[in-house]
């Protein structure tokens, strides 16, 4: 450390002891001119890479975020959202929520248009960087609605490119392309615009990369990188090595030696540039890439295992991580160690949506028990935020619809990958309380098995991508692996305490047990097999058959209706198959063309698939792009 950069941390500590004693002892009483102070010396904190630093502003965010009385407000805003940004280059998404939701909280409370469209930028971020991409796309949405009405396309277009995060996140890839061209063709012509359309391409080529279109992914990814530049910050950097990993697989894929030596080394060059844990291990994953590629097996398995010491703590890092396990071993035939890993992929994407349940219900939880700053007690947020042992509170009841909200949203989003209209889940609720209804269940039963059944895949969030959308036939060994979103499932609505889903968790844990016994997970039979399980299974088991899968097309609806009646028996309860095939047709019957739209009428109201619609909307107002554009 140079005598001079030893001296403004001694200055910068100073004054953050300033805002702590305003803070904790004055009431925020002189709080304005320290922040507005502390404002003007953010640029330089935010490109450094010492630690000190950034533990530094780490503390004055959170002493803002406790502030009873934070002022003045927008520099408060721009603080805490700077703050959560550097969390996010460090891979500390988690960290950051809280002093996102502080500054969603102070913009929306002080009606800041302006900082209420970053703050749902940011919050979609970070929504989507800790595995809630549902969430990112509804925070994306409101951003982009809120520059809209401001005016403001910069805001428009960072908001969209953010949204192609979401999108790839949730394995909607597909759509990433599709709402990504739009993107680049608004605002390319926009020189501020520039560092979205970046982000936009590097999503796009990712998507691009998924679907296997190595063509499209590398054009995408060396655009990205063209327009990008070399970067002046660390969040700018990590952007650069993230479209050149995209670039440089893609080159793997075309087997374009140049390419890929170029952009190894450009990586490398960009890591050492800017030292972060986050950027070693993009390095080091485009290294092992690399290693796979050149047959160098033992090199990449020996760098991977070591990288899963460190990258457990970076989601998206580590899933990686274990995909180029997993794909190592398949290159060197030992599929015995290529199964040992994707079974632990789905372990660790199965755990991360429970944790990620969990992390959500918590907040659920906290902002309907904890006030916060400026409606109440700031000292009860302080405890809460920095959880002190001891600290008490009285327990208030949530809503059982705040967590209903929630987990539907996360079972349309685990679905989409298989039904992009993300109404599955909405039809095979209200098949199974009508079929409830007709086997002579009361009306609050049918009603409360329709709402818990439409929870009944959500533990496909922890089933890879490559599993879910595979075009043909499963292996045994992938099939044993699918199996496993009932028992994820289960894992993910036990979180909940609440009475409300104890059924869905027996939904979700059995609607692939057979009344003969031959099913799963438990390979339960007959009457064993809990009813609203055998119930769900029959709705379920119709709408797959009527709808297009990846490995299937849509059958009809005598076709589906013959398939359950040969396996009435085996598969299902006779007496439920008698019930109901009559259901059905009579349904058929009843609405003709519009018995999907019957079935899915609940789907409209959430706020998901609202979101989704709007979206589109928005989109279809940019200027369309032309038969077979790419851009």
């Amino acid at each position: 450390m140079t005598a001079a950069s030893g001296k403004r941390q001694v200055e910068q500590q100073a004054l953050i002891g300033l805002i702590d004693a305003c803070v904790t002892e004055f009431d925020s009483e002189g709080l304005s001119d320290l922040v507005t102070q502390l404002q003007a010396d953010m640029p330089s904190l935010l490109k450094s890479p010492n630690a000190e630093d950034f533990r530094l502003m780490v503390q004055a965010a959170r002493l803002i975020a406790f502030s009873q009385h934070p002022e003045p407000v927008p520099a408060c805003i721009s603080i805490l959202l700077d703050v959560a940004g550097a969390h996010v280059a460090r891979g500390l998404s988690v960290d950051a929520i809280p002093l996102v939701e502080r500054a969603l909280d102070l913009a929306t409370d002080h009606k800041l248009k302006k900082e209420l469209r970053r703050a749902c930028n940011f919050y979609a971020v970070v929504s989507t960087d800790v595995g809630i991409p549902a969430r990112g796309v509804e925070f994306a949405l409101r951003s982009a609605a809120i520059a809209d009405e401001l005016d403001d396309q910069m805001g428009v277009a960072s908001a969209f490119s953010n949204m192609t995060a979401a999108l790839y996140t949730m394995g909607l890839y597909r759509e990433t392309v599709s709402v990504a061209l739009r993107i680049i063709k608004r605002f390319k012509p926009r020189p501020d615009c520039g560092s979205f359309v970046a982000v936009a391409r590097t999503n796009m080529a990712s998507a691009a990369l998924a679907l296997q279109h190595f063509s499209l992914a590398a054009e995408s990814a060396r655009e990205a990188c063209e327009s990008v530049g070399l970067p002046r910050d660390g969040h700018g950097l990590l952007n650069r090595v993230i479209a050149e990993g995209v670039w440089l697989k893609s080159a793997i894929g075309l087997k374009d030696d140049a390419t890929i030596e170029t952009r190894l080394k450009m990586i490398r060059d960009l890591s050492d540039a800017f030292k972060s844990p986050r950027l070693t291990l993009n390095r080091e994953l485009a290294e092992a890439a690399y290693e796979i590629y050149a047959g160098n097996l033992t090199i990449a398995v020996a760098k991977l295992l070591e990288m899963l010491k460190h990258s457990k703590k970076m989601p998206g890092i580590y899933r990686d991580n274990l995909v180029l396990l997993v794909r190592a071993y398949e290159k060197g035939k030992d599929h015995v160690g290529a199964l040992l890993y994707l079974g632990e992929l789905v372990e660790f994407l199965g755990q991360s949506q429970v944790a990620a349940v969990r992390s959500k219900l918590e907040v659920i939880r906290e902002r309907i028990q904890t006030p916060m700053p400026g409606k109440d007690d700031a000292r009860a947020v302080i405890k809460a935020i920095q959880r002190i042992p001891g600290a008490q509170k009285e327990e208030i009841e949530v809503p059982e619809s705040l967590y209903r909200d929630a987990l539907e949203r996360l079972a349309v989003s685990a679905e989409l990958r298989e039904d992009s209209f993300g109404r599955h889940a909405y039809r095979v609720g209200k098949l199974t309380g009508l079929l409830a209804n007709s086997l002579g269940y009361g009306h609050k039963y049918a009603q409360d098995i329709e709402v818990a059944a439409r929870l009944h895949d959500i533990g496909k969030l922890g089933i890879p991508d490559g599993l879910l959308m595979k075009p043909g036939k499963l292996t045994d060994a992938e099939f044993t692996v699918m199996q496993r979103h009932t028992t994820i499932g289960a894992q993910i609505l036990q979180q909940c305490s609440h009475p409300a889903f104890r059924m869905a968790e027996l939904i979700a844990l059995h609607h692939h047990e057979k009344w003969d016994g031959t099913g799963y997970p438990k390979g339960l039979k007959g009457d064993d097999i809990p009813e609203v399980a055998r119930i769900a299974a029959l709705a379920d088991v119709y709408d797959a058959l009527t709808h297009a899968r990846a490995y299937k097309h849509a059958w009809t609806h005598a076709e589906a209706v013959l398939e359950i009646e040969r396996t009435s028996g085996t598969h299902f309860e006779p007496r439920m198959v008698t019930a109901f095939i009559k259901l059905v047709e009579h349904l058929r019957r009843a609405h003709g063309d519009r018995f999907d739209d019957f079935l899915a009428v609940a789907g409209n109201q959430s706020t998901f698939i609202q979101a989704r619609d709007k979206m589109h909307a928005m989109l279809n107002e940019m200027e369309p792009l032309a038969p077979g554009e790419l851009l």
